[in-house]
């Protein structure tokens, strides 16, 4: 029998509250250049460039120090073409996804974006490349829209995926997805999945206590619960390589590595309702590194 996948009410109501706006901005080269491989932490210096010359108070609530355990409220997710020649008047596209109080800057991104392509001081990648904002649109529930269109976790998890009570569930990692398990970075084979849900829960309630609300009440339900959902048998299959990049640090003058675990993880068996919180972290993006593009995964059932 094929059913529809189902929210707690715990988790339900922190979703209805965290708000979600996932932005796609694609520009286009007024020069040919010479761009890395993978594009996160280029993507990520100019963002911060841009910002910086546009708005202080904006770079601050996006590059600025604060809590030691505060995730920043944005996560970026760049084209997977790792093309290092680039033309004149080629595209290139950025998924750039902000969370909870961050939504409300929205525009002030737009707009610095905006900026950097008429000031001949920015640009794109170590030439600082000229390029032209081309156009905003927004990733939704139904489709992309032109335009800043923000929506509720829970708007995005109304469309669940149907399930059987047996089968099969995969996580594809789109970039690579930079974890530690026992005190390690992942670099071959991938834990099971309570290792994975463990992650997801993590990813939604620091963003959520710092940028949505902070109910300590809520999140340890939400743990409960969903920890208690984990089925103790399942077939388990990882099929994961380490995707090596390093990032030059102009702070730490050294190069840093940001690689992590690519290919894909899938098990079989009831995990059905364990669908919504591996939905959330498809959404969110898992793991380290998130804003330098890390941790982007499609949910496979």
């Amino acid at each position: 029998m094929v059913r529809k996948a189902m929210m707690t009410q715990e988790l339900q109501l922190l979703t209805n509250q965290f708000q979600l706006l996932k932005l796609h901005l694609t520009v286009q080269l007024k020069q040919g250049t010479t761009l890395p491989a993978f594009k996160g932490a280029m993507w990520h210096g100019l963002l911060g460039e841009s910002l910086k010359a546009h708005s202080e108070q904006c770079y601050q609530v996006f590059y600025g120090a604060h809590d030691e355990q505060q995730p920043k409220p944005y996560a970026i997710a760049p084209d997977g073409d790792h093309k290092t020649q680039w033309h004149k008047e080629e595209l290139l596209n950025l998924e750039l996804t902000l969370f909870g109080d961050a939504c409300q800057l929205a525009q002030h991104v737009i707009d610095a974006m905006s900026s950097a392509s008429l000031n001949s001081n920015l640009g794109i990648g170590e030439k600082r490349a000229a390029f032209k904002l081309l156009s905003v649109s927004s990733a939704t529930p139904s489709g992309l829209r032109v335009g800043l269109h923000t929506f509720s976790l829970a708007d995005w998890m109304r469309e669940l995926p149907h399930y059987t009570l047996q089968q099969e569930v995969a996580l594809s990692f789109i970039t690579p997805v930079r974890a530690k398990y026992q005190n390690k970075v992942l670099r071959n084979q991938a834990p099971e999945l309570d290792f994975w849900v463990n992650q997801c829960l993590r990813r939604l309630t620091q963003l959520s206590r710092f940028w949505v609300l902070d109910d300590q009440t809520l999140f340890d339900a939400i743990y409960a619960q969903t920890l208690s959902a984990i089925p103790q048998d399942l077939d388990w299959q990882s099929d994961c390589y380490f995707e090596d990049w390093v990032r030059y640090s102009t702070r730490h003058e050294k190069k840093i590595p940001i690689g992590g675990l690519k290919g894909q993880v899938a098990c079989y068996g009831d995990v059905h309702a364990l669908l919504p919180i591996l939905k959330v972290g498809e959404l969110l993006q898992v793991g380290g590194k998130t804003t330098f593009g890390l941790g982007k995964y499609r949910l496979m059932v």
